[in-house]
């Protein structure tokens, strides 16, 4: 090869090299915006919601009348008691699952038959939540049933955003809950 067509050859490189580096840097740029925006969006709803309380949050994004709202805060109360009613079946199950495996010799039995009651709690955590959307999706009209959709959605994207987020970048990954780094072991 002789030495212009070598100057040419190295001229293309680093300028393919060059635009190959520059939409590396607008994608990550563009991402991260992307996902600023979409972090600061669930704190704005986090923060309404927080502000109005849940119930009447969501009564004024469904445009709930008076007797709505009543049966609505009454399907709401029966479904936290349900839930939390499972969720604490769920921990103490946990538990029994921890203690069976500090034992000297555990029993792989009894961790079996732990783990398949954690999978039918589950279960039932994911039923009861089913039935009270639909129950509240029979207290809404249609235009109220689209919004509620909508929002359901939106909190169930924002919650899957946060734990994606917190599972690759947790605030305190790899720290102690005082924020010290964790030392190697």
């Amino acid at each position: 090869m002789d030495t212009k067509t070598k100057k040419t050859l190295l001229t293309v490189t680093i300028i393919v090299l060059l635009m190959i580096n520059i939409s590396a840097l607008i994608t990550i740029f563009y991402n991260k915006n992307l996902r600023n925006k979409a972090f600061k969006a669930e704190q704005d709803l986090k923060t309404e919601m927080e502000i109005k309380g849940m119930n009447r949050f969501i009564s004024e994004e469904l445009n709930l009348s008076e007797e709505q709202f009543s049966q609505f805060q009454k399907v709401n109360q029966e479904n936290m008691t349900k839930t939390h009613l499972i969720a604490s079946k769920l921990n103490d199950k946990r538990r029994e699952m921890i203690n069976e495996i500090a034992n000297k010799n555990p029993n792989l039995k009894n961790l079996d038959a732990i783990a398949k009651e954690i999978g039918e709690l589950h279960y039932d955590l994911k039923r009861a939540t089913i039935h009270h959307f639909l129950e509240l999706k029979d207290i809404c009209n249609e235009d109220q049933q689209e919004n509620l959709n909508r929002l359901f959605f939106k909190m169930i994207y924002d919650s899957e955003f946060d734990h994606a987020r917190r599972g690759r970048r947790g605030k305190n990954r790899g720290r102690n809950p005082d924020n010290r780094q964790r030392p190697n072991r």
